[in-house]
C-alpha cells in the first residue's frame, strides 16, 4: 500500500520511481536486511551498498556519520583472472534468476571475492568514509573522515586517508589490553548511566578504577 502511494505522488511529481529504483543499488544502513546493529549504535545517513548476502556486522556504541558508505563485496568484478568484468553473474542473469539455477549459482559460490565487513564497539567513523569488502575494524577506532578503509583496522587506531594509513594508537598496547577486557559497552545501561562521570576523566584514571574489578 505505501509503495503504491509512493508511485502515486512521484508520478504527479513527474519522477519515475522505478527508474529510480534501478539507479541506485544501495540501501539505507538501518534497512539493510544483512547488516547486524549492536545497541546503542547510531548512523546519520549510511548507506550500503552490495551485490551479495554478505554479512555487515557492527558492534555496540558506534557513531557513524553522515554519508559513510559500506561496501560489503566486490560484485564479481575480481573474480575473473583476465578481466575487471563481471562476466558470469552478468551473462547469467537469467539463468540465475530461474528456479532450476542451482548449477549456475552452485558455480557462482565457489567464486572467491571478498565479502563482509566487521565493525567492532565503540567505533567512531567520520563523514564521507568509504569501507571496503572484507575489512575488520577493532574496538575504539576512529576513522577519519572521507577515509577509504581498505585494510583492517586494529584497536583503538586512529586513521585516515585515501587508503586509510594508521596515524596513531590511542594508548598504550598495555591499556588497549586492560580497555578490552574492560570492555565497558557489555555493562548494563543501569551502569553506564551510574559511571557516567567516569568516562570523562582520565583513560588511565578509568581502567585504574575498573580494570582490577573484573
Amino acid at each position: 500500500m505505501t509503495t503504491t502511494i509512493r508511485k502515486i505522488l512521484w508520478r504527479i511529481l513527474g519522477i519515475d520511481y522505478n527508474q529510480t529504483l534501478k539507479i541506485h543499488d544501495y540501501v539505507f544502513l538501518k534497512n539493510d536486511r544483512y547488516t547486524k546493529i549492536g545497541k546503542k549504535t547510531y548512523d546519520n545517513g549510511a548507506l550500503v551498498w552490495r551485490w551479495t548476502d554478505a554479512k555487515l556486522k557492527i558492534g555496540k556504541y558506534c557513531s557513524i556519520a553522515n554519508n559513510v558508505r559500506f561496501i560489503v563485496d566486490e560484485g564479481y568484478h575480481t573474480a575473473p583472472n583476465v578481466t575487471n568484468f563481471p562476466l558470469f553473474n552478468n551473462l547469467f542473469k537469467e539463468e540465475l534468476l530461474r528456479k532450476d539455477s542451482s548449477k549456475y549459482k552452485s558455480i557462482l559460490n565457489q567464486v572467491k571475492q571478498k565479502e563482509g565487513i566487521t565493525i567492532g564497539n565503540d567505533v567512531w567513523i567520520g563523514m564521507g568514509a568509504l569501507i571496503m569488502p572484507g575489512v575488520i575494524i577493532g574496538n575504539g577506532a576512529t576513522i577519519g573522515a572521507n577515509s577509504v578503509v581498505t585494510k583492517d583496522v586494529p584497536d583503538y587506531a586512529v586513521v585516515a586517508g585515501s587508503p586509510a594509513k594508521l596515524i596513531k594508537l590511542k594508548y598504550s598496547e598495555e591499556n588497549i589490553y586492560k580497555l578490552n577486557r574492560i570492555c565497558w559497552w557489555h555493562w548494563e545501561d543501569r551502569l553506564v548511566k551510574e559511571r557516567i562521570e567516569d568516562f570523562y576523566i582520565s583513560s588511565d584514571e578509568f581502567i585504574n578504577k575498573y580494570y582490577n574489578k573484573i
